[in-house]
């Protein structure tokens, strides 16, 4: 579910926008326009792989408009990891086309962007999961990078708290990501995709994840219900002064 905008669109959030606009272009761009009847049912049957790219795309671009709705980032070593985030998306766009149309091509006859042999596909599993594990690295140093300016931004402890689960729940994509090479370079399982298969793990790193920080954050959503005042976290410096002081 999509969070309530808390501030209005910043500059970096519209910039990066305009990327993901710059990379849904890209895939329209590489549809060439037919010419022929057989050149028409060649582009119908790349509906298909378009389809899968832009899913993807799409699914990057809801967790980053995710992350910027929930702290609006705006430093500079956040704009620099959100900048290399972006890169590395419109450099990945036709890396991406290139598997979907791949992995289409296992259930047609039809041509293009199909691999010829089993080290071929061992690499595309590797390249893909190296973008795969750039991008969510990325993501998660954002939202540990918002549980770092939590004073900056105005975050409660729970904002920071949830910051720091956030992070960690996309470092289980890095994980999954880096289990997906390993696989690919033992070679198993190549002919039914299991490199590719190894990405359902995600489910199971996010559940572990939530599991193990419920019950704290449960604890510290009590604290600051008895304690309101530690709702600001620029308080909280103030309030152990003057506890130190009363010692």
């Amino acid at each position: 579910m999509m969070p309530p905008r808390k501030t209005a669109i910043s500059r970096v959030e519209a910039f990066s926008d305009g990327m993901m606009a710059v990379a849904a272009a890209l895939l329209v761009v590489s549809l060439e326009a037919p010419r022929t009847y057989d050149e028409l049912i060649n582009v119908l049957y790349g509906f298909v792989p378009f389809g899968l790219s832009f899913a993807a795309l799409i699914y990057m671009w809801y967790v980053h408009t995710v992350l910027f709705r929930r702290y609006p980032l705006n430093d500079g070593i956040s704009i620099i990891v959100n900048g290399v985030l972006m890169f590395t998306i419109l450099f990945y766009v036709y890396p991406l086309k290139f598997l979907a149309t791949s992995f289409a091509s296992l259930f047609t006859n039809r041509a293009g962007g199909s691999v010829t042999s089993w080290e071929q596909l061992q690499s595309l599993f590797i390249i893909y999961a190296l973008g795969w594990i750039v991008v969510f690295l990325l993501v998660a140093l954002l939202y540990r990078r918002a549980s770092a300016t939590r004073d900056s931004l105005g975050l409660t402890p729970l904002d920071a708290y949830d910051a720091i689960t956030w992070s960690r729940h996309y470092l289980g994509f890095v994980a999954a990501g880096v289990l997906s090479i390993l696989v690919a370079l033992t070679g198993i399982g190549l002919r039914f995709g299991l490199p590719g298969m190894v990405y359902a793990t995600i489910g199971i790193f996010s559940w572990l994840n939530f599991k193990s920080r419920e019950k704290e954050r449960e604890e510290l959503a009590a604290t600051v219900a008895a304690h309101p005042q530690l709702a600001d976290t620029k308080e909280i410096p103030r309030i152990v002064v003057a506890v130190e002081d009363a010692l």
